[in-house]
């Protein structure tokens, strides 16, 4: 029972409280509201006095550099001549000419001034000597001739000289041609020095050539009755029989 009169009694305190504000609300639309008029001044304000123009300075123009003077260019001074000095040229000592005799003549006595009182000498006739006979000179020794040279000789029949050996490999590859030799024979006819002058172009047929011949006899060369020694060419010739 309690607890309802509790509940009715905050019933009732919820609903004044509504009518409380009801009311107000209502008092506050009836009375209009008075707002404030805001006024606004307006002043004119004068525009600022322009600042005073100063009038542009003049444009200062550098003065142009001057010109650059000419450099007048000096020519190339020519290199100054060398001086060679020559070597002076060495005096040759050329032998001084023998002086020439000369015939020194004996002072002439002067013979003493005739006198005027003293009658001249009688003159002499003079006869020239006869010129002295050129003397006859013996003729000298007439030189001999010299004696013709006949030349050596390999060729006689009595010397029995051998041919050479035709070289066994120059004929089975078909090996010839002509050999000249030089040979030295000496006073005795010996063969002194061989060589070769010409070749045949195969040195086997060369060497066989030189090999016989060194061992040849000879006629050595004379001049006069005198044997001497003298050189001689002897041509000897590789030829097959079958060509």
């Amino acid at each position: 029972m309690r607890a309802r009169v509790v509940a009715g009694a905050r019933l009732l305190l919820v609903l004044a409280a509504h009518a409380g504000a009801l009311a107000l609300g209502l008092s506050q639309i009836d009375t209009p509201i008075q707002t404030p008029v805001a006024t606004i001044q307006v002043a004119l304000i004068a525009p600022p006095a322009p600042a005073p123009v100063s009038p542009p300075a003049p444009e200062v123009v550098p003065p142009k550099p001057p010109a650059p003077e000419p450099v007048l260019k000096q020519p190339p001074t020519p290199p100054k001549p060398k001086l060679v000095r020559k070597p002076a040229p060495k005096p040759t000592l050329k032998p001084a000419p023998a002086p020439s005799p000369t015939a020194i003549s004996e002072p002439k006595e002067e013979a003493p001034a005739p006198s005027e009182s003293a009658p001249p000498p009688p003159e002499l006739a003079t006869v020239p000597a006869a010129a002295p006979a050129p003397e006859k000179t013996a003729p000298g020794p007439i030189a001999a001739a010299p004696q013709p040279i006949i030349a050596a000789r390999f060729d006689a029949a009595y010397l029995n000289n051998p041919s050479p050996r035709f070289p066994r490999m120059s004929r089975r590859v078909g090996e010839q041609g002509k050999v000249l030799l030089r040979v030295l024979v000496s006073e005795s006819g010996a063969a002194s020095d061989v060589r070769l002058h010409q070749s045949s172009g195969h040195s086997r047929l060369d060497e066989a050539a030189r090999s016989a011949v060194s061992r040849w006899t000879f006629v050595p060369a004379r001049q006069g009755d005198r044997p001497i020694a003298s050189w001689v060419i002897v041509p000897i010739e590789f030829k097959l029989e079958n060509t």
